[in-house]
């Protein structure tokens, strides 16, 4: 299993205190990716393109330490202009979704109406957000105790079926599985406090909750044509995709 990792989110401003606007602007079903994807993508590619930036480099300078606003002023934008254009882009998410009837009118208004506050608040107080994905390589430590490849394992997911059941398949309890994830993600947060990127008190709370993601994560059923996990993280995702 792979080290864990740290991502930065920009997610994070646009979605607390705006969550209906991240939901309305967001894709019309749940699922992987969660509620208001679209709407952190499009507030982050906006930003990006108005700076005259790729979203890559953005979010490379987020992590830096900047905000979008100090990003958008080194580059000669005035953040001001940056707020509005993550408003139109918004807008349009949420017109969008309006008119294809996902959102009624009410709650498109509603959502609209934040969108000013929300989006100052994602340019000006952005900050780089560390979160540690503690099931990121759940799938392959998985296989490994089952007896087969990660590539077998994803496919008959994708076909529908849990991880618990492939396991019984392969004469393995769900509970040796979850056994293994728990084990693997463990080194993997120890790892990352001798890392630095989560501090003692913090590991402990994310390996106490281990065993109950993990079983949660074996025993899920996932949609057919999907072997994505469930959100694995202690943050948010990264926004500018």
């Amino acid at each position: 299993m792979k080290k864990l990792v740290a991502a930065v989110s920009v997610a994070g401003l646009l979605v607390a205190g705006g969550a209906s606007v991240a939901a309305a602007a967001g894709p019309g079903q749940g699922g992987q990716g969660g509620r208001g994807h679209a709407a952190i993508r499009a507030a982050g590619q906006s930003a990006a393109a108005t700076i005259g930036i790729s979203p890559e480099e953005l979010r490379s300078q987020i992590r830096s330490g900047k905000t979008v606003a100090q990003i958008a002023t080194d580059h000669g934008v005035d953040p001001k202009t940056v707020v509005n254009a993550i408003v139109t882009a918004l807008t349009q998410e949420i017109d969008q979704k309006a008119a294809a009837g996902t959102i009624d009118a009410n709650r498109a208004a509603q959502a609209k109406q934040k969108l000013p506050d929300v989006a100052n608040r994602f340019v000006n107080d952005t900050k780089p957000r560390r979160r540690v994905r503690v099931l990121k390589d759940a799938v392959q430590a998985a296989a490994k105790e089952i007896g087969v490849s990660t590539s077998d394992l994803k496919d008959a997911r994708k076909s529908g079926k849990s991880i618990a059941q492939v396991a019984q398949e392969h004469g393995k309890s769900a509970d040796d599985v979850v056994n293994a994830i728990v084990k693997a993600a463990t080194s993997d947060v120890d790892q990352a406090v001798k890392d630095g990127k989560v501090n003692s008190q913090k590991a402990d709370q994310i390996k106490k909750n281990l065993p109950q993601r993990a079983k949660q994560l074996v025993d899920r059923v996932p949609q057919r044509g999907s072997s994505s996990t469930p959100s694995t993280t202690s943050g948010a995702t990264p926004g500018t995709q």
